[in-house]
């Protein structure tokens, strides 16, 4: 479905858990990273250098994370208004965001991490800025 309702878009496949895709997307036209598996649970590193990796290789405004569960049934109807966003985590709050919210001072003065902020569930689904992702992890 991705080429139904993002034809032109770029498609960059990782896996971390051994399977080549290198055969499919040699025939689809797409670009393949296979890495080596990460318990990024407890050490987040692997992820973020995984998505930066994909930001340095996409040549997009936009990046959509997918997981093998996701399914796609349209295109985006409209633009996000945010460098990044997914699905809605009730209640999930963290702490520390006085801290985060001092580093963020730095890049744009006044920033607030909001409960809702935090509340959203960066995973299969969301999408990132590439702006945002390459000045956050470089």
């Amino acid at each position: 479905e991705l080429k139904k309702f993002f034809p032109g878009s770029p498609i960059y496949v990782m896996s971390d858990g051994n399977m080549d895709f290198s055969p499919l997307c040699l025939k689809e036209g797409c670009k393949f990273v296979l890495c080596p598996p990460a318990n990024d649970r407890w050490h987040p590193w692997p992820f973020l250098r995984r998505l930066y990796d994909a930001a340095l290789s996409l040549n997009t405004e936009f990046i959509i994370m997918l997981e093998p569960d996701n399914t796609i049934h349209g295109p985006i109807k409209t633009m996000p208004a945010y460098d990044a966003g997914g699905l809605l985590v009730k209640e999930r709050s963290f702490a520390g965001d006085k801290y985060v919210e001092k580093l963020a001072h730095v890049r744009v003065p006044g920033f607030k991490w909001t409960k809702k902020n935090q509340q959203a569930g960066l995973c299969g689904g969301s999408y990132y800025r590439r702006e945002a992702i390459l000045d956050a992890f470089s």
